[in-house]
């Protein structure tokens, strides 16, 4: 049996009043629903056109440009070097274009692969958590379909508190960060779970367990076999998605071919200041100091998605995938779906009925409507009387 205090700790865990979708408030039969719309993920910064004046302000802040920072000193000093020469001791050797010409092709076609498997990693690893998300959200309805919110109390606690254990899986994070996990974990488990879940060391597959043990156990509460079935195959694709995070996390891109990538950048930029310098003169200077932060800024957009669950991508170091709010999102919809049975219930929608009256369909929309709400009316009063 499960206490009210124990229900209403789980509804009101996690996220803050003002994020919740819809927000319920009692108030004797029927509830208060604000139709103010909460955004899944109001942090995520996304790119417009009307942007470009303070992405040009913002560069020397550019978490790439700090991270490219050497390599493009180096090559302005190097440039600087030839420059100097040229127009101290006189003009130097031509270096023919030819070479760099036929090689930037090259140079272009092996950063673009490189890039584009570093953002197939990238999006591999935000589909499987948008599989977590829909499956928590199925399980959570399944859960809430087969047994009363009451009795499926455990299993959605598990539920929502599953991202939070995956994310911490997989990232890490600071001492505060991971504090602010555990008070949540606090909040959503009871002590006995969140003490079992700390003595483990792979959590999301604790978490999976305790799913299916207790998937097993709600044939108590009369889930038949069939339907326990359903549910197990839910978390075995939450298990399923643990394993393709490990996968990428654990196998990065080759590093032969990360080496190779960089050796072949860094002496194209070298020398092509020698190719430069007999036509362009000191405008060498700032001509490789652009071209180097570009080719050098694109191969460290590929180093910096390769990781997606650990890479940061601004100067306000915001994470690369947004798994705060999705944890915070799953927390929000399990809360609002072991609201819903009750909710309908206290706005008497309509309902399927055994045996509903032989009428004739109007043709209007409208009037099916006012007639399937009389027939439930008509229902509810009978309900009443028995």
């Amino acid at each position: 049996m499960i206490a009210p205090s124990q229900m209403l700790r789980f509804l009101l865990a996690g996220s803050p009043v003002s994020t919740w979708l819809p927000c319920v408030i009692r108030t004797n039969r029927h509830s208060c629903i604000s139709n103010k719309f909460s955004p899944a993920y109001d942090n995520t910064m996304r790119y417009c056109a009307n942007d470009w004046a303070r992405n040009i302000r913002t560069l020397p802040q550019s978490l790439i440009l700090k991270r490219i920072s050497s390599p493009l000193l180096f090559n302005v000093g190097i440039t600087s070097i030839v420059c100097g020469l040229d127009a101290v001791v006189g003009p130097l050797p031509k270096l023919l274009p030819l070479p760099h010409t036929l090689l930037g092709s090259a140079l272009g076609l092996l950063l673009t692969v490189r890039t584009n498997a570093a953002y197939d990693r990238f999006w591999e690893a935000r589909k499987q958590w948008g599989t977590v998300t829909s499956e928590c959200r199925q399980l959570a309805g399944l859960a809430c379909t087969f047994m009363t919110p009451q009795q499926a109390l455990p299993m959605l606690s598990l539920v929502a508190a599953f991202p939070v254990v995956m994310k911490n899986y997989l990232r890490g994070g600071s001492q505060s960060a991971q504090g602010r996990d555990m008070r949540r974990l606090k909040a959503l488990l009871a002590k006995e779970e969140v003490a079992a879940l700390s003595s483990v060391v792979s959590q999301p597959q604790y978490v999976i367990s305790r799913l299916r043990q207790l998937v097993q156990a709600a044939g108590v509460a009369g889930v038949t076999e069939k339907e326990r079935e359903v549910l197990i195959k839910s978390a075995g694709v939450l298990g399923d998605c643990v394993s393709a995070c490990e996968r990428i996390y654990n196998t990065p891109i080759p590093l032969a071919y990360s080496r190779h990538t960089s050796r072949f950048l860094v002496l194209y930029v070298s020398t092509l200041p020698l190719a430069l310098v007999g036509s362009l003169g000191w405008a060498t200077l700032p001509a490789m100091a652009i071209i180097c932060w570009a080719l050098f800024g694109i191969l460290e957009i590929g180093n910096l998605i390769e990781e997606p669950f650990t890479a940061v991508v601004d100067y306000n170091l915001c994470p690369l995938l947004p798994l705060t709010e999705v944890c915070r999102t799953i927390r929000r919809d399990v809360r609002a779906i072991a609201q819903y049975s009750q909710l309908a219930k206290d706005f008497s929608v309509p309902t399927i009925q055994r045996y509903p009256k032989s009428v004739v369909l109007p043709e209007g929309f409208k009037q099916l409507r006012e007639l399937v709400g009389a027939s439930s009316n008509a229902t509810n009063r009978t309900t009443d009387h028995k």
